[in-house]
């Protein structure tokens, strides 16, 4: 196995982790069973404008964002009217772990998701994920 250079080993100490959530429907009637984040921060809610919209009547416009901080990711209520539930608990920010449940209107959605390593591609002198 190679190493990276000095400098690409520098470079790849400061890049973003990769991480790719899937919010996993657990509702069988829903229209979309999965929907998978790849970038973050994204705010969630029913406005026009959104990277990610659902539709779903209790929603607000903005009602939440999802950021990723260090390797975890944390969730935030906007001030939505009928709020952001992790597992049961009425949240205004909160971590969103693997397994956690999260409640946003009638939406129920189970989170999974991994960090993905960068790694140094020694043929191209590429980073890849």
């Amino acid at each position: 196995m190679m190493t990276a250079p000095p400098l690409l080993a520098s470079r790849l100490l400061s890049l973003p982790l990769a991480v790719k959530l899937k919010l996993l429907c657990q509702d069988p009637l829903a229209s979309v069973h999965e929907i998978v984040v790849d970038r973050f921060p994204i705010e969630l809610g029913r406005g026009e404008n959104l990277a990610l919209r659902i539709d779903d009547r209790w929603l607000s416009r903005r009602h939440c964002r999802i950021d990723l901080e260090g390797d975890v990711l944390t969730v935030c209520d906007l001030g939505s009217r009928h709020g952001t539930y992790v597992n049961g608990r009425a949240i205004t920010e909160s971590k969103l772990l693997p397994g956690d449940e999260l409640c946003v209107g009638l939406s129920h959605f189970v989170a999974e998701y991994e960090r993905a390593e960068y790694e140094h591609d020694s043929v191209a002198g590429l980073v890849t994920a």
